[in-house]
């Protein structure tokens, strides 16, 4: 955690909406982001402000009468101790917190507007969260064509001053990452899960500690996994970017085909680029399918960022169902080359977490 002390609003905000693990208190449960958007929009009605729901006197809850439940409020705001002992946890590994309210909140995360996260845990350099980025997301399982591919990706991109962001899963995310800091790069995981054990784990700290690797989440450092908590993390891998490439998704399952779909039908938060070919996985046929466009052709001269920009300005023409299932080889504006040399030697697989 940060040195400097948090701000009241950030202890309101822990109080109501972290579920606080180090203290293990299940008596109640912590507001949803849907719960703490009403009540925020509830204290500006009144011209209230959230930190002076920690004024003993009750009076900001009088005002609110009936628009809230001000027996669970009080109850989530009673657990003081709950949140040192929390805040105890965190500093000792280097995380830190922050709100919506403060200034150092990610910039990109209020694109996600109702969806933004009331709170973010980090470790890590928090100017990273600032700079954008290639997002490189995928499935858990990927085959070996899709592992180099992802690391000729990541690295390059890291050659080039391009941030990596990706979601730090096992598979195409820590690929990803690993290869962008073995490049020289610099890279921001936005986990769903276990921040406290990835902050701390060997293999992330050395990068921590050298500022290319801020690690954050949405969720209780000390949170399990969770598909719901996963999903939200799709969107903020997304709000984080530039551009998103998908390297490997099934179709119509997992959470690389329903992050890409929601971003490319509903959110738009960052152009969807996707790894195409011959030999590709299915979901990536139907994605370029639902609009996505195809990532930038091998070998990539020049700026990864450029070439990213200008595929998404390009008119590529409508594609048949024909185009994507035929057997004989893909249109070349569709194609990204099966080159085998790889920028980086193959090396033992590492995790994160």
């Amino acid at each position: 955690m940060s040195a400097n002390p948090l701000s009241l609003a950030t202890q309101a905000t822990l109080l109501l909406c972290s579920p606080l693990r180090a203290g293990r208190n299940k008596d109640v449960a912590p507001l949803s982001i849907g719960e703490f958007n009403e009540l925020e929009k509830q204290l500006q009605r009144i011209g209230a402000r959230l930190e002076q729901l920690l004024e003993s006197d009750g009076a900001v809850l009088k005002q609110l009468g009936l628009t809230v439940d001000a027996e669970k409020i009080t109850a989530l705001l009673g657990r003081g101790f709950m949140l040192s002992m929390a805040m105890e946890t965190w500093q000792s590994a280097g995380v830190w917190v922050i709100s919506r309210n403060e200034t150092d909140y990610p910039e990109r995360l209020p694109r996600l507007k109702q969806n933004a996260p009331p709170l973010i845990y980090g470790c890590g350099e928090k100017k990273l969260l600032s700079r954008g980025g290639l997002a490189i997301v995928g499935s858990r399982d990927v085959d070996t064509a899709g592992e180099e591919f992802t690391k000729r990706a990541a690295a390059s991109a890291a050659h080039e001053k391009m941030q990596v962001v990706s979601g730090g899963a096992r598979g195409v995310d820590q690929l990803a990452m690993l290869a962008a800091l073995e490049a020289g790069g610099t890279v921001v995981g936005v986990l769903a899960d276990s921040l406290l054990r990835s902050a701390t784990s060997g293999n992330a700290r050395g990068s921590i500690q050298d500022g290319r690797l801020t690690l954050i989440s949405a969720f209780d450092p000390e949170a399990g996994f969770n598909v719901g908590n996963a999903m939200q993390r799709n969107k903020q891998i997304y709000a984080m970017a530039d551009f998103g490439l998908v390297v490997s998704s099934g179709y119509n399952e997992g959470g690389t085909w329903s992050g890409a779909i929601e971003q490319l039908e509903k959110l738009h938060l960052a152009p969807i680029f996707v790894r195409a070919g011959d030999l590709v996985p299915e979901g990536n046929r139907q994605l370029l399918r639902r609009g996505a466009r195809p990532f930038p052709s091998e070998p990539w001269p020049g700026s990864l960022r450029e070439l990213c920009a200008a595929a998404e300005q390009t008119n590529l023409p409508p594609m048949e169902t024909a185009d994507l299932f035929a057997l004989h080889e893909t249109p070349v504006e569709y194609r990204s080359s099966q080159r085998e040399a790889a920028l980086i030697p193959p090396r033992k697989k590492k995790n994160l977490k």
